[in-house]
């Protein structure tokens, strides 16, 4: 008799869940079938709900893991309770639908697949709203930052002539106040990459720690910060201070950013096995990329005009906006990490502590030293080429001076013109990177990384092939989507660390302190390319040609860090060609 009851159960249970999968709900009472379970539990006692490997943790509406773990159990516990076969067989195939299984207080609830539709549905709209919450909030922060940009030299300038004003002249060798300025501007430039070399690394495993709204929020408020100090008392102290701070923090936001973009695609990236998610990443790295472009561009006509009005007014525009990106960040901004925690099984996205022991912080900040070159002996070979391709494409951006003193002296462009050619170049940034998207969904990563590449030649190739820089300026214009050359490998470098288990905030941090460290070296190594290319145009100039290598020098003369460029180029095609 047991034995027919049993039968006659597991039949029907076969049949319930036939009716659950084609309507969602049981016949009965139109209860989930899971629900009806520990009824049968109470009368035959062979259902167990256990789950996998010691797992306590409930499943939740994305755990088709814990799910699955829930069924074998139930599933075996019918065969051991004198199922046959067959029937074991058919309820493992019945039972294939997606749901997702719960248990609170006792009671084991489902989650059918169209609430899981809506979970993910709204998980969707929540990732949308923060990204684009992250570009409002960027572009209002760089319009900020661009206002005052252009503002301290001057500004400086005229309280250090005050200052002098005020005192006896005791050396009639003493610099100019502008003089002055420049060499205290360049202190604060150094200063600003120091701290963003040695500090970025802390800011990534900070966002690690305290997720990526509260650091976001607390760095905005740094620079409005900077900016009040400004505009209450205008000084020498002050508009230092707010020169430091937004370079330092300008730096250590576009960690930020990068991390709260791959907190969306890396994991997908890393379980999809495809390059869609990278190409979704690239698509957001472009919309980003073109927000800040944007931004520097309206912050910079805006500072213009205001500064000539005066400092005060500039200042007071720049904290406004700085406000407004506060208030955005704080009202408009989810954090990311946990958004990207609910969405995906991966409770490894952030730490759930806030708190760092002595000791932890202390290896972290003995550590931050050596960041800059923890991409290129850490993570294996893979990311190591990625880091120097990163470097590579990132070099030509790193001229400093040089091209505006080789634009002056070999075109002879006045700083207006100049001027006007960096606006022009910025366009085409907001331009290239606003019609990525297309250009990825039509191409995908891999091709738009070397069309990138590629386009970025053309510049450096009419520099040496012309005198003419109005072809050079046509030539920039067709390689407009030279910017957009790092993405590719920023996309890559963030999936593979994902696969590799790295955080994203320790990943982002680390990349900051390497191209902050590049940053600091290449206007050097460029510049001493510029000094030796001008030796050769002047043995040129004083016909001490001798052999067919002194023509070439000659010829070649002041465009030597563009043949740099050339060869970058060419190297990172390669590298990008194989890797990507």
């Amino acid at each position: 008799m047991t034995m027919s009851s049993s039968f006659l159960v597991q039949r029907l249970l076969i049949l319930l869940v036939a009716v659950n999968t084609i309507s969602g709900t049981s016949a009965i009472h139109k209860r989930p079938i899971i629900q009806i379970v520990p009824d049968l539990h109470k009368s035959y006692g062979f259902v167990q709900w256990n789950n996998c490997d010691g797992d306590t943790r409930h499943s939740d509406s994305n755990n088709l893991r814990g799910r699955n773990c829930m069924l074998k159990h139930y599933i075996n516990a019918i065969s051991i309770r004198g199922g046959d076969t067959a029937a074991s067989s058919a309820l493992t195939k019945t039972f294939r639908r997606p749901s997702s299984l719960s248990v609170s207080g006792g009671a084991v609830t489902t989650t059918t697949p169209n609430q899981i539709s809506e979970t993910s549905h709204t998980l969707s709209k929540m990732r949308t709203a923060t990204l684009n919450a992250l570009h409002q909030t960027s572009f209002l922060i760089v319009v900020s930052t661009s206002i005052v940009a252009f503002s301290p030299l001057p500004s400086l300038t005229r309280h250090l002539a005050q200052t002098i004003s005020t005192k006896p002249i005791t050396d009639a060798t003493s610099q100019s106040p502008q003089s002055k300025a420049i060499q205290l501007l360049s202190i604060l430039s150094s200063i600003s990459a120091s701290i963003e070399l040695f500090a970025s690394p802390l800011v990534g495993v900070w966002i690690d720690s305290w997720g990526r709204k509260v650091p976001t929020i607390a760095l905005y408020s740094l620079i409005v910060l900077g900016n009040a100090c400004v505009v209450l008392h205008p000084c020498v102290w002050s508009i230092s201070f707010s020169k430091v701070v937004n370079g330092a923090v300008g730096g250590f936001l576009v960690v930020v950013a990068n991390a709260v973009i791959a907190d969306f695609f890396a994991v997908t990236t890393k379980k999809e096995k495809s390059l869609h998610g990278q190409d979704q990443m690239g698509t957001a790295m472009g919309r980003q990329a073109a927000a800040v472009s944007l931004g520097f561009l309206l912050g910079s006509l805006i500072g213009v005009r205001l500064m000539e009005i005066g400092e005060r007014l500039a200042y007071g525009c720049s904290l406004v906006f700085s406000i407004l990106a506060v208030l955005n960040g704080a009202f408009q901004m989810m954090d990311s990490a946990e958004l990207s925690r609910k969405n995906n099984d991966d409770a490894g996205v952030i730490s759930h502590s806030h708190s760092w022991d002595h000791e932890t912080l202390r290896q972290k900040v003995l550590e931050a030293p050596l960041s800059s070159v923890q991409l290129l002996f850490y993570y294996g070979s893979k990311m190591r080429t990625l880091a120097l391709l990163l470097m590579l494409q990132s070099a030509p951006m790193y001229m400093g001076d040089v091209f505006q003193l080789f634009a002056k002296e070999y075109w002879g462009l006045t700083p207006k013109a100049f001027g006007s050619i960096i606006a022009l170049f910025g366009v085409l940034g907001i331009v290239s990177n606003l019609s990525l998207p297309l250009l990825l969904n039509n191409l995908g990563l891999r091709n738009v990384s070397l069309l990138s590449i590629a386009s970025s030649l053309f510049f450096p190739l009419t520099t040496i092939l012309t005198t003419n820089y109005k072809a050079v300026i046509a030539a920039g214009c067709a390689g407009l989507y030279s910017s957009t050359q790092k993405i590719g490998t920023s996309a890559a470098m963030t999936s593979l660390a994902s696969e590799l288990g790295v955080r994203q905030g320790q990943l982002q941090g680390e990349k900051a302190s390497m191209l902050a460290l590049f940053r600091i070296l290449c206007p050097v190594v460029y510049g001493m390319l510029y000094l030796t290319g001008k030796e050769w145009s002047l043995e040129k100039d004083n016909g001490m040609m001798g052999g067919t290598l002194s023509v070439i020098r000659g010829w070649i003369g002041t465009k030597l860090p563009f043949v740099l460029n050339i060869i970058l180029g060419i190297v990172a095609f390669v590298i990008t060609w194989n890797n990507i």
